[in-house]
This record gives C-alpha cells, structure tokens and sequence, in this order.
C-alpha cells in the first residue's frame, strides 16, 4: 500500500523547546588587599560560588558571586595569614540560534556551570600592598520557551490483519528520499 502525496500533510504544533543557547569561557583578575604585607603566595582557592541569570534583550546576563582565599606569608617570610574576599561578576553571554518565533512569555533561563572559578594565578603587587588574583571560569545556557514547529503528518493506515502490516512496514523505502 504505498503513499501518496494527499496522505502526507504538516501541522502545526506549539510545544516548549531550546529556543537559544550559547557559553562563554573567561579570565578576569581581581584585586584582593590583605591586611597585612605579603611576601610570597602560599595557595589560592575559590568557593561559595553562587549564581543568577536573566535573558535582557538577545543575551543572557549572568550574576555571580564567589570566595577568593588568598594564604599568604608575611614579616619575611615568618608568618602566614589568609586574605579572604567576595568577589561578585557580571557574563554577557550572546546566543546562538536565538528562535525569533520563541515567546518571551514564560520563559526559562538555566544555565551550568561548565568550568567552576579556579584560580589560575596570584601574584604580590604595588610593594606588597596588594594581590592580583587571575580566575577562569566557563558557563554555558539554555533558553526553554514556548515556539511553533512544523510536523509532517500522515494518515493512519487501516490494516485488516497481521500480513497487510508487515507488508506496510517492510515496504520499499522509496517514498523518503533524501
């Protein structure tokens, strides 16, 4: 029983689906002022990284915050302390494939983490009086929102038993040319 063109038709459906999507990777230093003089850098680490994201206009902007910790030596190198700071930030991250189509009604901005801050290097600077803390990180994002697709429809087929199905399934695979 093979197709024709009158048993094929498109219909319209409204379904939520990945409107847009993009990532960015980046490095950002950020000065961290110990209460003391360093001398040398003993480690750095970032925690508490926290983060919110909002879609304004055709990118998504990202918040967040984190914990820079710093150990430090000081006084020659005779005693060590930990600088800690709360470092907040601002991602722009463009989309790619942004749906037109997409309503901005209901929308649902997520984004992961694909990379968690780390400290990539800290370095003594201005006499001692300050640190320079390099961090990476990357984030990638998703908008979910509501969209029209178009799907290809065809009729059911009325089988009258178990040989006329397996004829329609196995049947040449012509009618779906690429």
């Amino acid at each position: 029983m093979a197709r024709t063109d009158k048993d094929y038709r498109a219909r319209e459906i409204i379904t939520n689906a990945v409107c847009g999507s993009g990532s960015k990777y980046s490095q950002t230093t950020y000065t961290i002022r110990p209460a003391n003089r360093p001398t040398t850098i003993g480690g750095c680490w970032v925690m508490n990284h926290s983060y919110e994201a909002e879609l304004v206009g055709d990118v998504v902007e990202v918040h967040g915050r984190f914990d820079v910790n710093v150990w430090y030596s000081y006084h020659g190198n005779s005693e060590t302390a930990v600088a800690k700071d709360t470092v907040t930030y601002t991602e722009t991250i463009p989309l790619r494939e942004l749906d037109p189509h997409c309503s901005r009604d209901n929308i649902k901005v997520s984004v992961k983490v694909l990379q968690q801050p780390n400290c990539l290097d800290a370095t003594v600077v201005d006499s001692g009086h300050e640190i320079l803390v390099r961090v990476e990180k990357e984030l990638a994002t998703e908008i979910v929102g509501e969209t029209k697709v178009w799907v290809l429809t065809v009729d059911q087929p009325h089988f009258k038993d178990d040989e006329d199905i397996e004829d329609e399934v196995f049947e040449d695979d012509d009618d779906f040319e690429d």
